[in-house]
């Protein structure tokens, strides 16, 4: 309580820093006071409305699952903030109309900044921004559960203990729950805090089977699955299309040079089609920029591609290391086929093959980049492609494929795997 009240007067004094720093950035040193006149007036309503809207929503809480957490509630509370001061300045437009309404909009910037770092400095220093995590179970979670957590385990027939708990960020159930009981408690759980739930890879694949065999005991699980918003998935459909298209209008002259220079090196078509598997098992024909020899898989059939492959060209390597062999995928992308993040498309005859690439990896649309190629090399053995999959089909969210695609680049430009 005294932390929060410090920081309600901190935050307070903050707002005023960033409304004097905006009157300096938009006239100088010298404030034309009939400008400055209005906001020496009103600063005590607008303080009180500021530091209202970010109680309102929730800044000043006892604790935060992360940064990010603390960020957006910071952002949406100066954001609230900034639309009822400018009303309430033309409410008393008689009196402050001359208040400059560019000064909101420079200052909400300028105050998300300094009240953001200020919280999170202070939050940090006394160990309250972080994720409150509970296993359920004694199996391996491997990758699931971040270093910066706080991290409690339970046996799956203790799950009624959780009930007595004030607040839990995530459950990562670790050992199959065959009790049904105990399934309505975890869906209890989830809802009464709010919390994501995940599961370890080896709790899908023990519960896939029974799962597509009709097992009513496991149909809950499903609730978890690649689970979105329509909203949400509405943002990351409008984000798939939007970054294409301003990719293929950018891209576009570098994707007809690579046509040309594929064309005249080497005989065959510069585009290469192939048959992918898709969401929920669908197949879609991908489309590539040729990196091997024509007809390369007629002689050997389907294999995987080797680092120093004899059957990739001169400007097929040079592809692959830049990745820019992957850019007509962005055509898939428009079509719905793919999304820009997602697990990676894998051929029928390997899906077949390798029962890791099987089942929940296909509950969701196949992507140009994924959570297992900037953890690792995009060659990555099927086995511990399904790590990073499970993980990321759990936490699917627009957030998570914007901070993907961000950290993409730095991965193409490094010439991570080959």
């Amino acid at each position: 309580m005294h932390r929060s009240i410090c920081l309600v007067f901190l935050d307070g004094f903050l707002i005023n820093v960033g409304f004097l720093a905006s009157f300096w950035l938009r006239y100088g040193i010298t404030f034309p006071q009939f400008n400055f006149v209005p906001y020496k007036n009103s600063f005590a309503f607008l303080t009180l409305i500021y530091v209202g809207t970010l109680a309102a929503f929730g800044v000043y809480k006892n604790r935060f699952k992360s940064s990010w957490d603390l960020f957006k509630r910071v952002f949406c509370g100066l954001f609230l903030g900034t639309l009822l001061s400018v009303a309430f300045v033309y409410v008393f437009r008689v009196k402050w109309g001359a208040f400059p309404t560019s000064i909101f909009a420079v200052s909400f910037w300028i105050n998300l900044l300094l009240i953001f770092k200020l919280n999170q400095f202070v939050l940090k220093a006394q160990k309250k921004i972080k994720k409150q995590v509970v296993i359920l179970g004694e199996g391996k979670v491997d990758d699931i559960v971040g270093k910066k957590a706080n991290v409690e385990r339970k046996r799956i027939e203790q799950i009624g203990e959780l009930l007595e708990y004030s607040t839990v960020d995530e459950i990562v159930v670790s050992e199959r729950i065959t009790n049904a009981k105990d399934l309505n408690l975890l869906l209890y759980l989830e809802r009464k805090f709010k919390a994501d739930v995940l599961f370890s890879p080896l709790v899908y694949l023990d519960l896939l089977p029974e799962r597509l065999n009709g097992d009513s005991s496991v149909t809950l699980f499903n609730t978890f699955v690649g689970r979105q918003s329509d909203f949400e998935e509405f943002l990351i459909r409008m984000f798939d299309i939007v970054a294409s298209v301003a990719a293929l209008l950018v891209l576009w002259p570098a994707m007809l040079l690579i046509s040309l220079l594929i064309k005249l090196t080497t005989p065959g078509p510069a585009l290469y089609k192939q048959r992918r598997v898709g969401k929920d098992g669908t197949i879609f024909t991908l489309y590539k920029f040729r990196t091997m020899i024509n007809d390369a898989e007629q002689m050997v059939g389907p294999v995987l591609a080797r680092k120093n492959d004899p059957r990739i060209t001169r400007i097929g390597r040079v592809l692959r290391t830049a990745r820019l062999d992957e850019l007509p995928q962005l055509l898939n992308i428009l079509l719905g086929k793919m999304s820009l993040v997602g697990p990676r498309p894998e051929r029928p005859h390997f899906v077949k093959l390798h029962k890791a690439l099987q089942g929940l990896r296909l509950a969701v649309k196949p992507g140009l980049t994924g959570l297992a190629q900037i953890k690792s090399f995009y060659d990555l053995h099927p086995r511990h492609k399904i790590r990073y999959d499970f993980l990321y089909i759990q936490r699917r969210s627009l957030g998570l494929n914007l901070k993907i695609m961000l950290q993409t680049i730095p991965v193409v430009f490094s010439k991570k795997g080959w």
